[in-house]
């Protein structure tokens, strides 16, 4: 058998040893003295005294100078004598993990720190690594753990935001391990969960007290898929959820429509399988179900009355016939005129078929079009000042057209040959966009709008055009008027809900 000889240099032992560290010092516990025994290249560029007299105070000056700034307080109290020697005496090896300023980048150091006694006298061992590559990849994982973590918090807790209730088991086991007390509905009440839990401590016996004693429809269906040996093969076959909707039999007699969501994993230390049940109540999922296709439908309503009232037969055939009228006089106008009416139709027959937002853009053009069509009906009375210098939102089709289409024709129009003035204007702010509609037409009774009793020409499609835009995009429309003076219309759409 082979020994190793006590020739063996350790200079060469000590040197392989010190290619871990970027600098070795030893220090005399009474005297402070020190020396270095080994410097790597990049910490070189740092300039460290390699001996002295002092360690510490040669300390307090470097760490001034190339420890990065924000560790300098830290780095300067634990590594002050009294700490150090403390942390020493406490235990064998003293460590902290701080950032030294290598060629102008903060890089994470490990420093360690321990005693020898050589001949009576006690030395201060202290090695410095770099573990900044290390360190960080540690950084970036455990963020990873704890962003995976708040993600499967957050999951389980929508999970359980609209449930009634319930059930961790360990299905391998066949036991419950956990039950929320209101696992069943409150009117189940007389059939009470804790006689249940008595009677049927596993969780095959629970589940068959639940055939037994509450589910009234899918009874079968329920009894398959609950069964444990079923979720068990279920996850062996790698499927990880099962659900199954049932009916029960509540104290007052009523049928409740339920669903119970199966989740399966395998508990990693046992080797167990394991499943998290949840049971919704229905009811509430069909009320809002029936909620939401109403305000569909209603919204689908909304969309064709906007549609009618833009497609009006006689705002058509005034129209064509202005623009019939002017063909032999000026062909190159007439030509514009009829493309405008074009852009015009084309829009209204694309807001009948949806109501996603658009570009505020698209928007812009349709009023534009339409503008031009009335200047061609109403000629100097009617003057439209746009300043929309912000256009990068969206809005729904033909939400802000008819709002100018009303200054127009019930503001503008009925001052007669006085005529008089639209201004539409598009701001924004930290929290919202905002488009103005302002004219200086005869106004009218806000009051009078506002119950519902200011008559057809005060609010043609003005209260069609809040809804869905309040259901959408929940933007505010706001609408000031004074008999005589004039109308405002502000549109505010939260920049949140911009995207929508």
């Amino acid at each position: 058998m082979g020994t190793i000889s006590d020739a063996l240099p350790r200079e060469a032992i000590a040197k392989a040893l010190f290619e871990n560290y970027e600098s070795i010092y030893v220090v005399d516990a009474e005297t402070a003295a020190y020396r270095c025994f080994h410097e790597s290249d990049s910490f070189s560029t740092l300039r460290f005294e390699n001996s002295g007299d002092d360690f510490f105070r040669a300390l307090k000056i470097n760490i001034l100078r190339t420890v990065f700034t924000e560790d300098q307080p830290f780095v300067s109290r634990m590594l002050s004598k009294e700490a150090l020697i403390a942390g020493l005496k406490e235990e064998k090896y003293y460590s902290i993990v701080y950032r030294l300023m290598i060629n102008g980048k903060p890089l994470y150091h490990k420093l360690r720190a321990t005693t020898d006694v050589l001949n009576g006298h006690t030395y201060i061992l202290i090695g410095i690594r770099n573990i900044d590559k290390a360190f960080r990849l540690d950084k970036a994982y455990a963020k990873e753990i704890s962003s995976m973590q708040n993600k499967e918090k957050t999951h389980l807790e929508a999970i359980l935001a609209s449930a009634e209730g319930y059930l961790e088991v360990n299905l391998t086991k066949d036991s419950i391990l956990e039950i929320s007390p209101i696992f069943l509905p409150e009117e189940m009440s007389k059939k009470t969960l804790n006689s249940a839990l008595e009677n049927a401590p596993s969780y095959s016996a629970f589940e068959q007290w639940m055939v037994d004693e509450l589910v009234v429809e899918n009874k079968s269906r329920y009894s398959r898929i609950s069964n444990r040996d079923y979720l068990i093969r279920c996850f062996e076959q790698g499927e990880q959820r099962a659900t199954v909707s049932f009916s029960v039999k509540t104290a007052s007699g009523a049928v409740q429509p339920c669903k119970t969501g199966f989740y399966l994993y395998k508990d990693a230390p046992s080797g167990d399988i394991m499943a998290f049940c949840v049971i919704y109540d229905l009811t509430e999922q069909q009320r809002r179900e029936k909620e939401l296709q109403d305000l569909e439908n209603e919204l689908q309503l909304s969309r064709l009355r906007n549609f009618a009232s833009q497609m009006q037969p006689h705002f058509l055939y005034n129209a064509l016939g202005s623009i019939q009228e002017i063909v032999l006089e000026d062909p190159v106008y007439a030509s514009r005129l009829i493309g405008d009416f074009t852009v015009h139709l084309r829009n209204c027959i694309r807001a009948m078929a949806h109501d996603a937002p658009i570009p505020f853009e698209q928007e812009l053009e349709n009023i534009h079009a339409y503008v031009n069509i009335e200047k061609m009906r109403f000629g100097d009375k009617l003057k439209v000042v746009f300043d929309t210098k912000v256009t990068q939102f969206s809005i729904l089709p033909l939400s802000i057209q008819p709002i100018v289409e009303n200054a127009i024709r019930h503001g503008i129009y009925e001052r007669g040959e006085a005529g008089g003035t639209v201004v539409i204007r598009t701001e924004e702010d930290e929290h919202a966009w905002r488009i103005t509609v302002v004219d200086d037409g005869v106004g009218f009774d806000e009051e009078a709008f506002r119950s519902g009793k200011g008559g057809k020409k005060d609010s043609t499609g003005l209260n069609n055009i809040m809804f869905r835009l309040d259901k959408i995009m929940h933007a505010q429309v706001s609408v000031k008027s004074r008999i005589g003076e004039g109308t405002t219309v502000t549109v505010t759409i939260p920049k949140e809900e911009e995207s929508v």
